[in-house]
């Protein structure tokens, strides 16, 4: 079986949650059968992981800002546009005439248009976030200009969703909410939860330390740590006078790296992860926009770490309320189950524990995976 895959970015190292699920796929892909993938070259990418994967790689640059003007115009969409590569879409289309696969496989609502380029091979799009809704919850959280330009790019989005519908013989979520989030039909529309590679257990936490990990330049993840520093951190560090915060991802937006303080850490690009969840009690999900669900969640309870998050930030997850996951809204209520586990380091040990036994349980990818996997296995050729 060949397989062609496209995805925004060439998706090792894993060092995202985008990155980390089209690197799942990649793998379970590769198990197939003969595997290209086709993705933007960010400057980061493993090429050698890539070539011991034994997949195929047809890469280009990110498009600059021109570029990235003219794919707006073209698929009338802005976030659309910004992985708008002509070059990659001349590269896609030439596979396909000279090396024809039996299945074409794209990532994210943005590339659906790719269809385009296979118009007579069998479809199957995995959507890591139903974009549409990501960008309406965005602008529900915010006034003024920001929310009349997110709520006019959910639009946009809505129509590249609503023609992949009809364009892709099989459509893939990653939460039954996700999946009605979309328009109709739904009867080729399939949920294939994010999941989690089990890794080391970690040791508790000897201090009083708080950790939100993610991109910190990804617009909700900006909101929700300016939310978490402003609104919540201060109840926190009143009642837990020696607690520290962690705001731990690459790329911080400028309004990340002013919430540096004595207590509070921006670390920029971390190379690991794990030695800042090791230093962890508390990891938190504190978002207020957002859509698909948060491996960084997933993360955190596999390191043995309970997790306080916003109804948003368990989205996809909510079996885990109360296996790992403590459910929090308000300011208050969320500070106040942040300081709980804080100042009681058995309850956080305990909390952490039953959330890493769920995520193992539950989630690993090869499970999580197998309704995409065998879609793409099953799909005429």
């Amino acid at each position: 079986m060949r397989i062609l895959f496209v995805t925004k970015f060439l998706p090792l190292p894993a060092n995202s949650g985008g990155k980390q699920r089209s690197a799942a796929v990649l793998s379970r892909l590769a198990g197939l059968g003969e595997v290209t993938v086709a993705a933007l070259d960010d400057g980061t990418a493993d090429l050698a992981a890539l070539q011991r994967l034994g997949v195929r790689v047809l890469s280009a640059p990110r498009p600059g800002r021109l570029a990235a003007a003219m794919g707006a115009v073209r698929t009338g969409s802005v976030s659309a546009g910004r992985f708008h590569s002509a070059r990659l879409r001349a590269a896609v289309r030439d596979e396909v005439r000279q090396q024809p696969p039996d299945v074409l496989v794209v990532a994210y609502s943005q590339l659906a248009p790719y269809a385009a380029c296979a118009p007579h091979l069998p479809k199957v799009i995995d959507l890591h976030n139903v974009e549409s809704a990501l960008f309406e919850s965005y602008a529900d959280s915010r006034g003024g200009l920001a929310a009349l330009a997110a709520r006019v790019e959910s639009r946009a989005l809505r129509r590249i969703e609503r023609r992949a519908l009809h364009a892709y013989d099989v459509v893939d979520v990653v939460s039954e909410t996700d999946r009605d989030r979309l328009p109709g039909p739904h009867d080729h529309v399939l949920v294939s939860p994010n999941g989690w590679e089990p890794s080391i257990p970690l040791p508790p936490a000897e201090d009083p330390v708080v950790s939100f990990v993610g991109l910190m330049g990804w617009t909700p993840n900006v909101d929700a740590a300016v939310w978490l520093v402003e609104t919540v951190w201060p109840e926190v560090r009143a009642r837990v006078p020696g607690a520290r915060l962690q705001l731990v991802g690459r790329d911080p937006a400028p309004s990340v790296r002013a919430l540096a303080a004595s207590d509070v850490i921006v670390t920029g690009t971390v190379p690991e992860v794990t030695p800042h969840l090791a230093a962890s009690r508390v990891v938190v999900a504190p978002l207020r926009a957002g859509g698909g669900s948060r491996l960084k969640v997933l993360e955190g309870l596999d390191a043995g770490r309970p997790v306080v998050a916003t109804p948003v930030g368990a989205e996809g997850l909510e079996r885990l309320v109360g296996r790992g996951v403590i459910l929090a809204d308000e300011p208050a209520e969320f500070a106040a189950a942040v300081v709980r586990l804080l100042l009681d380091p058995e309850e956080a040990a305990a909390t952490g524990a039953a959330g890493r036994r769920a995520v193992h349980d539950w989630y690993s990818w090869d499970a999580t995976l197998t309704p995409l996997v065998a879609a793409v296995r099953g799909l005429p050729r």
